[in-house]
């Protein structure tokens, strides 16, 4: 009888500030089947994006934390937002999160965006990367030409890398953290787009102003 390896799932990402899109892609992975449990990882320093003088570190995590409050599978502990990427020194790449959760007796399922699935293999260390994980696709979108420029860029990573991806699909959001932070910025009302205590925390701290 073979034994059970743990299904970990790592959602990674700056989360500045945290809403109901990355929220919704949460769910939608713990309820595909694919995984036991997920960790949510905030970044400390993002290979591709410059945050300088947008909240802390820090700041983002407790959002993160504060977004999944609620949440049932935040409560039951098969969703656990997860503070190493803060620990570490220096830019927070992927595949050094992939390697130190690594285990022979954990299968890691790694969730990303479409956006981000087209540009995978520009990332460091990306034959590492889809060695140590499977890729999950989280799609929100219903547009027969993206679908069709996935399924090609599937097929290629496929075949270049064996890559092993699964899709799965989320209620779309149509709203980025940039976008929330830009209307933040112009004093815009969030509501209903981030949680009450995210909006509040943001409040209270004075972010993005």
């Amino acid at each position: 009888m073979s034994e059970h390896k743990e299904r970990l799932g790592i959602y990674g990402g700056a989360f500045s500030p945290i809403h109901y899109g990355h929220i919704n892609a949460s769910r939608a992975f713990l309820d595909s089947g694919l995984i036991d449990k997920l960790l949510v990882v905030p970044t400390s320093i993002p290979p591709h994006k410059d945050l300088t003088g947008e909240a802390t570190p820090h700041q983002r995590f407790e959002m993160t934390r504060l977004g999944f409050s609620d949440c049932d599978y935040y409560q039951n502990g098969r969703l656990e937002v997860c503070d190493w990427e803060l620990t570490q020194e220096g830019k927070s790449f992927t595949v050094y999160t992939l390697e130190h959760f690594s285990s022979p007796e954990r299968e890691l399922y790694f969730l990303i965006g479409s956006d981000k699935l087209f540009n995978i293999d520009k990332w460091y260390r990306i034959e590492d990367i889809l060695r140590l994980a499977d890729i999950v696709l989280i799609r929100r979108e219903d547009d027969s030409e993206m679908y069709a420029r996935l399924t090609e860029k599937i097929d290629l990573l496929r075949q270049r890398y064996g890559a092993r991806i699964h899709e799965i699909y989320a209620p779309s959001v149509m709203m980025s953290s940039t976008e929330l932070r830009e209307m933040l910025r112009n004093g815009a009302d969030i509501s209903g787009l981030a949680p009450d205590s995210v909006i509040k925390y943001i409040e209270d701290n004075k972010l993005y102003r």
